[in-house]
């Protein structure tokens, strides 16, 4: 592959400091956004550049995780443990088969359902969990009492976490919502414990995709991690800051922006 130049780190480096800031203030990795710049600016393989993103996605979710989790107390551990467990299975299968897989087809079907949830979210129509009916787990943390629908977000949190492996991206654009939408998890609570997700989808996509050996240039890798940590710091901090009006309102348009970028970039390709 083709080293980097000094014009193409000036875009790609802004880049990657601002797709973290943002997206970590929302608790996801923002592969949506990462993999078409990556696309764009490098003249390098499809995959070789999800594997980087997957990378850089790895890294921001560790800043996240360290964030929500120890300075926000908004991760719901047991949570977000047993979904990871589904997470990181289907991840790296998805990352381990993407080669086999026309990647058109998953942007389109991902892109749908990225619409689909921002509409949902924005009419804020949900299942409600019913305490004591089979499947419904009774969560208690510090500051959030709830009741969640747990059965019925492990088969669709699977299936996201399979095509997001595939397409060298973290998956919680809809992971959250599946959350908030089936299983009743409160805003907030389903955004910090997305973070471990993020965390366990990125990582074990990245080796299924090094299993396929789709190695990526280390020097460079550890260049755009750097500018991806800062940005990951400064947007974690600032979450608690932002209202929950907000919070919801810009959950939403970064499901819509990503969902049309994500169908834009197939056809300027």
């Amino acid at each position: 592959m083709e080293s980097v130049s000094s014009n193409q780190l000036m875009i790609i480096l802004p880049g990657l400091f601002g797709i973290a800031f943002v997206f970590s203030m929302f608790g996801r990795g923002g592969g949506q956004f990462l993999l078409p710049l990556l696309i764009t600016i490098l003249p390098w393989p499809f995959f070789n550049l999800a594997t980087i993103s997957l990378f850089l996605i790895f890294t921001q979710g560790l800043v996240m995780l360290l964030v929500y989790g120890a300075k926000h107390k908004l991760v719901d551990w047991p949570l977000a443990l047993a979904l990871s467990i589904f997470v990181g299975v289907f991840a790296f299968l998805g990352g381990y088969i993407s080669f086999h897989i026309n990647p058109i087809y998953l942007k389109v079907t991902f892109a749908l359902f990225l619409l689909i949830s921002a509409y949902k979210i924005w009419q804020g129509k949900k299942i409600p969990a019913k305490k004591g009916r089979f499947g419904t787990w009774h969560r208690k943390m510090p500051d959030e009492e709830y009741d969640m629908n747990f059965l019925y977000i492990v088969f669709p949190v699977a299936i996201i976490a399979g095509i997001s492996g595939m397409l060298g991206i973290s998956g919680c654009g809809l992971i959250i919502p599946i959350c908030i939408l089936l299983g009743g998890v409160p805003l907030r609570v389903a955004i910090g414990s997305n973070t471990l997700l993020v965390l366990t989808s990125s990582g074990t996509s990245f080796l299924g995709h090094i299993a396929q050996g789709h190695y990526p240039p280390w020097s460079t890798v550890i260049m755009f991690a750097g500018a991806t940590i800062c940005g990951a710091i400064l947007g974690s901090r600032l979450h608690m800051k932002v209202p929950d009006e907000y919070v919801k309102k810009g959950f939403i348009t970064i499901l819509i922006v990503a969902a049309v970028w994500m169908l834009v970039k197939i056809y300027l390709k």
